[in-house]
């Protein structure tokens, strides 16, 4: 009996051994063959792999027994190729499978799509396999040229000297405990992502990838999980089956030169850790009084070295790996706003001003008077005013009667005696009784003594007496661009109550403030008394304050004050628009009274928004939308909120927004959890020649999450441009505070960092 047993494994293993032989022989000719396709797409030659051949020579078997070529058993242990490959304790992260049955003498194509001719000879069987694999397009080819793949298992079975079955399985790198830790080669039970059981999951916590990129926290040889919120937690890890792990990816799995050693399957990536459920998190939560999560989660593995190794997130719902969180460090803000100016009345692009009107120059009569009077008609003749009309009064006060006729004669034009604005200051007083009865010489000498004793009556007598210039025309204003002219001619239409004019020449003016020509204290100011009148120039005299700094106008904070001239008149373009803007400054500085946005922006519609710079109008409408997703969010208005996102993106177009303001914009996007909106915010920018450092890393570190709205070619083209531009730099894409090493499993930029970061 035990000869007879002794001879059966002399004849297994010599049967082995023969079936060995033989698929190292075809395994050369089948290497030989598909190595030089490799060559020429430029990529890394196949080597033998001893786990993937036995992997290989099992699938041969099974189908040869089983009568055609499948890639399933129904041996539940060796399902597929990976369960296989894992079965013979093969640590190949992706592996895939490629079956061929050829019969010598049969008739086949030497190449894709070739001509067919007979099988005589071993080097043409093995032609005819490979060939029969390009021509499938969608998974045998791919295989092939898959520049993943660097590690192969072949095997073939031989039926009658003549029907050849030929399996091949391609694998990259296995990978290689880097510690002393044991491996799970069933990852803790953790089953594989399931669509069906991750839709909810998916739908409910789509952006968690870019919000937990940094709750892993490590320090003194312990992890931790720390998150701000922990309702937020609780909603995440609602079953007790579920919960999370940790993958721990080192750079040492990525050397240039060599396949990449990924764990096998697709629940980790590297060393998994044992996970943690929902009760032990909530249990041992150090952070519980205070709202948040904070938990230890055991002691780093022994091969972690802060540079090279990462602690990847894993999320289970109901036992299954419905989400991988790379370890990387996304900045984020919660900004309020963005730079805003108020609008400033009369401001143009222009450098002249058309001036169709009639200006009536009010000059005191004595004192130099005459001079006065020249010199206004010297003006009003250098700003080139073509006089229609014109005419010049002389009014005096009663008390200066007598002398009137020499004041005409001096200033040509009518006298008028100023009697009717003496009766209107003394009516209702003590003088209108005294001076009843009297006739007109009788009412001056009163006048002259009375005054004698009365400053406020002195003032006002000696107040009357004036020369009065009325001309109508037209000009064009062409300004010099002496800042000394500027000031002395918007003095003159200060002076002479000429609105219009006196406001273009005044935003020139806030502009040389701006930019450091004119000190602020030069600029003359307009009576506050006179609101009506000079309402927008008052305006832009509070917003004059505002770009120097200050605080307050008036006495009153430059909120409040726009807030008094809105309520004067509701209807001024600038005035109105600076209350709104000025509001949303306030609300931003003091959210917590943030209310009634809705009737702000019914207020804000009603401005005719022609009249204020485009660029200033979309600015304000995205500030608003700004505080319109935190203000609808704590109200629970989820569909307004949202709406609040899109209008946001429409106005962000037409703001004019800087790099750097587009920069910090998409940083907020990415606080509220919209990282699509970021992407999209900076993908025009980033096409730009020239780009900014910060501005282009950060693209590159939230795109690498949405691939599919950014697109593999255009994500490589901007990961080249960075390379391009900042060499020096580039390679710290890669480090755990940037992008980390997730990126390197795509074999282009795997190749472009190997390049230039080994």
């Amino acid at each position: 009996m035990k000869k007879i047993a002794l001879v059966f494994l002399v004849i297994c293993f010599a049967l082995l051994g023969r079936a060995q032989e033989q698929d190292l022989y075809w395994a050369g000719l089948l290497l030989e063959e598909v190595n030089k396709l490799r060559q020429e797409q430029q990529l890394s030659e196949f080597r033998l792999d001893e786990l993937l051949s036995a992997a290989a020579f099992d699938q041969a078997e099974y189908c040869s027994e089983l009568g055609r070529l499948v890639h399933t058993q129904d041996n539940s242990k060796k399902e597929n190729v990976a369960q296989r490959v894992l079965y013979y304790e093969g640590l190949h992260g992706t592996v895939e499978e490629n079956l061929s049955q050829v019969s010598f003498g049969a008739k086949e194509a030497l190449e894709p799509n070739g001509v067919r001719v007979e099988i005589d000879t071993d080097q043409k069987l093995v032609k005819a396999i490979v060939a029969a694999w390009l021509e499938d397009e969608k998974s045998s080819k791919l295989n092939v040229l898959d520049p993943n793949f660097n590690t192969l298992g072949v095997s073939v079975i031989i039926s009658n000297e003549v029907d050849y079955l030929f399996c091949m399985v391609f694998g990259n790198e296995p990978y290689e405990p880097l510690g002393t830790e044991k491996l799970s080669l069933k990852n803790y039970g953790i089953e594989p992502f399931d669509e069906q059981k991750c839709r909810d999951f998916n739908e409910k916590f789509p952006s968690i990838p870019e919000l937990f990129s940094d709750v892993l926290k490590v320090g003194d040889g312990q992890v931790s999980f720390q998150y701000h919120s922990l309702p937020f937690i609780k909603q995440l890890v609602s079953d007790a089956s579920d919960g999370i792990a940790i993958d721990w990816v080192d750079q040492r799995q990525y050397k240039c030169g060599e396949g990449i050693q990924n764990f096998p399957g697709t629940v980790a990536k590297g060393y998994l850790q044992r996970p943690f459920k929902k009760s032990y998190l909530l249990a041992q939560n150090l952070a519980d009084s205070i709202g948040e999560l904070n938990v230890k989660l055991g002691a780093v593995p022994s091969f972690y070295q802060k540079e090279l190794t990462e602690p990847n997130l894993i999320i289970v719902k109901d036992g299954v790996h419905c989400a991988t969180v790379p370890f990387n460090q996304i900045e984020s803000k919660n900004t309020a706003q963005i730079p805003l100016e108020f609008a400033v009345a009369g401001e143009s692009k222009e450098h002249e001003f058309r001036w169709n009107d009639s200006i009536e120059i009010v000059i005191p009569l004595f004192n130099g008077g005459a001079d006065s009077l020249q010199k206004a008609k010297e003006t009003l003749n250098g700003l080139n005013f073509k006089i229609a009309t014109s005419a010049t009064v002389v009014q005096v006060s009663p008390t200066k009667s007598k002398n009137s006729e020499q004041y005409q004669v001096e200033q040509g034009g009518k006298i008028h005696i100023a009697w009717d604005s003496v009766q209107s200051f003394i009516k209702n007083t003590y003088y209108q009784l005294e001076m009843q009865g009297l006739n007109e010489e009788e009412k001056i000498e009163f006048l002259k003594e009375a005054q004698k004793e009365d400053d406020k009556l002195n003032s006002f007598l000696e107040g009357l007496n004036q020369i009065r210039y009325t001309v109508s025309g037209k000009a064009t204003i062409q300004l010099s661009k002496d800042t000394q002219k500027q000031l002395e001619l918007y003095r003159f239409f200060l002076d002479n109550n000429q609105t219009n004019p006196a406001l273009f020449v005044q935003s020139k003016l806030l502009n040389k403030v701006r930019s450091g020509e004119l000190d602020a204290s030069q600029l003359p100011q307009a009576d506050p008394a006179q609101k009506e009148n000079t309402l927008a120039i008052i305006n832009n005299q509070i917003v004059l304050e505002s770009i120097m700094g200050a605080a307050q106008y008036g006495g009153n904070p430059i909120y409040l004050a726009l807030f008094e001239l809105y309520l004067i008149n509701q209807k001024e373009p600038e005035v109105a628009f600076n209350y709104h803007i000025a509001k949303l400054d306030y609300w931003a500085e003091h959210p917590s009274e943030t209310k009634g946005m809705e009737e702000w922006m019914s207020g804000f519609k009603k401005i005719p928004s022609e009249r204020i710079a485009s660029e200033k109008y979309a600015r304000a409408m995205l500030n608003y939308n700004l505080l319109a997703v935190n203000y609808f969010y704590d109200l629970g208005n989820f569909d307004k909120r949202k709406k609040s996102f899109t209008e946001l993106m429409k106005w962000q177009q037409k703001a004019q927004l800087t790099n750097a303001e587009r920069l910090n914009l998409a940083k907020t996007l990415c606080f509220q959890d919209q990282f699509s909106y970021a992407i999209e915010l900076l993908q025009t920018a980033v096409k730009q020649e020239d780009v900014e450092k910060e501005l282009l890393f950060y693209f590159l570190q939230i795109a690498q999450y949405d691939q599919d709205q950014v697109g593999e070619k255009a994500y490589l083209a901007a990961l080249t441009k960075a390379q391009n531009l900042y060499p020096t730099h580039f390679c710290s894409l890669f480090s755990t505070q940037l992008m980390g090493m997730q990126s390197l499993d795509n074999s282009a930029i795997r190749q472009l960092h190997c390049k230039y970061c080994n």
